[in-house]
């Protein structure tokens, strides 16, 4: 009966997504609700008021990380929108070639993971999205299209979320990225797949494997190389340049040649700098506050919220977060955008952005409660002990459990790193394996969490549509956890 009620809130969020359709907010909301009133009323999670608080202000706390980012990602498309920025990118993409799925390609295995690499927190969906939109896609692919672009959580924001799993899984930074990105090579695959389904249908994926193999695998080898010889925090950036670079090499060699003047081709090549300049500065200004020493330090030193009652501490000045807010007032000024138009932008996020906030925080709460009661490790018990050596099996979808209801590979890494390391040695199982297995599940079903795909349904104007694209976007990680369920259990029977 302790298992039953320990996995209740957790059943309670699939009944209310899936089968009674509800929004994400009032999921989060219920299962938080549930999660506290197991606490008070069964012995075996028993919490003190002040307890159940802690642990609901320690979500509040870590749901904040990502709300100062999402806030002013919201707030920059909007006004990179209003100013006719994101169209004009659009134009500038379609016109380097007519070939609208090689266009797509592009944006999911190379523009899409630099800015969530420089980013994080998803904040690469806000920028590519509205692209795909005014490339002509219709709202609910270029939603779906926007999420599956989202393939490089492991190192978003320079893989603070892969770095975070180590420190807790004492696992080696530089195994933990080698090992992410091994796994993850067949699952970029897989998504470039699905994104030229998506876009195409099986008409394009008959026409595009070699292209859905070229990028796919340019990105996935790349990334590999990088995380062995360079660095795990700065691979995904590396891997996406090489990729973005490799992808307009194709174009140029295969479009027609238009002759231009050269006044003309100067022109072009200003204007295209002018409307990504908001996206270069962003990437210039993190790679700064993290690559020079004496700037990393003053970022990480002022200005910092720090709460060791709860265990959270915050660099305001060095969370993506701040970039993006000085990367908006950026733009304000240098597409001179007009006071009236920047507070519709503000109003237009703080609407998108608050029930995002409340959504969030019910989850990430509902998570910190159930790990403080013993909920957690009841789960893990029991599924250790009912499942033995087979729990290789079951691992991936732990670590995708957590992704999808935290919408963070961080968040779910703090919440299941240490069972699966734990579990892996109960069952004499190398601990890396599983560590490499719930990071890449994790991150890589972030792009279904519930709070993510809300967001994605409100920015891309389809409310009414948002259970079916949870579900669609569902159903596409869920196949990404079949093939990590295929890997690992390859890599274990392989080293035993």
């Amino acid at each position: 009966m302790s298992f039953v009620a320990a996995i209740l809130p957790i059943i309670g969020i699939f009944f209310l997504l899936f089968v009674w359709k509800q929004s994400s907010l009032k999921a989060g909301l219920a299962a938080y609700a549930v999660t506290v009133v197991i606490t008070l009323s069964h012995s075996s999670f028993a919490l003190e008021i002040q307890e159940i608080v802690n642990a609901s202000i320690k979500g509040l706390l870590t749901s904040f990380i990502v709300a100062y980012v999402l806030l002013f990602g919201i707030f920059l498309f909007h006004l990179m929108n209003k100013a006719g920025a994101i169209d004009d990118i659009a134009a500038f993409i379609a016109q380097s070639t007519d070939d609208q799925i090689t266009q797509t390609i592009i944006l999911v295995t190379g523009f899409s993971p630099l800015i969530e690499s420089t980013s994080g927190f998803g904040t690469a969906f806000f920028i590519v999205t509205p692209i795909f939109i005014a490339l002509g896609f219709h709202r609910f692919k270029a939603a779906l299209l926007g999420l599956i672009s989202l393939l490089a959580v492991p190192w978003g924001a320079l893989a603070t979320g892969t770095m975070i799993g180590s420190d807790l899984g004492d696992i080696s930074i530089s195994n933990l990225g080698i090992g992410s990105a091994i796994i993850s090579i067949p699952i970029f695959v897989y998504y470039v797949t699905i994104v030229v389904y998506v876009a195409g249908g099986w008409r394009a994926l008959r026409e595009k494997w070699r292209a859905i193999l070229l990028y796919s695998l340019t990105f996935g080898i790349s990334l590999l190389f990088f995380n062995t010889y360079i660095s795990v925090e700065l691979s995904g950036v590396l891997a996406s340049l090489v990729t973005v670079g490799i992808g307009l090499t194709v174009i140029k060699k295969q479009r027609k040649r238009v002759n231009l003047t050269t006044q003309e081709t100067s022109v072009k090549r200003l204007s295209i700098i002018k409307l990504a300049s908001p996206y270069l500065l962003l990437t210039i200004f993190i790679f700064i506050s993290r690559l020079v020493p004496p700037i990393k330090h003053l970022f990480h030193s002022h200005i910092v919220i720090d709460l060791p009652a709860y265990s959270f501490s915050l660099a305001l000045l060095y969370s993506p977060g701040f970039w993006l807010c000085v990367t908006c007032l950026f733009t304000i000024i240098i597409f001179q955008i007009q006071r009236d138009v920047i507070w519709n932008a503000w109003k237009a996020s703080l609407k998108q952005w608050i029930p995002f906030v409340i959504a969030t925080a019910g989850f990430v709460s509902m998570s910190e409660v159930m790990a403080d009661s013993g909920m957690t490790a009841q789960i893990a018990t029991t599924t250790t002990t009912v499942f033995g050596s087979s729990f290789i099996f079951l691992s991936p979808f732990v670590g995708g459990l957590g992704g999808f209801l935290t919408g963070s590979n961080t968040g779910a890494n703090a919440m299941f790193m240490q069972l699966q390391v734990q579990a892996a040695h109960q069952l004499d199982i190398p601990p890396d394996i599983l560590a490499f297995s719930q990071n890449t599940s994790a991150s890589h079903v972030t792009m279904a969490s519930p709070s993510r795909v809300m967001v994605g349904a409100a920015l891309c104007d389809i409310k009414s549509q948002e259970n079916h694209l949870l579900k669609s976007i569902s159903l596409i990680a869920g196949g990404a956890l079949l093939l990590i369920v295929s890997i690992t259990f390859g890599w274990i029977w392989f080293v035993s």
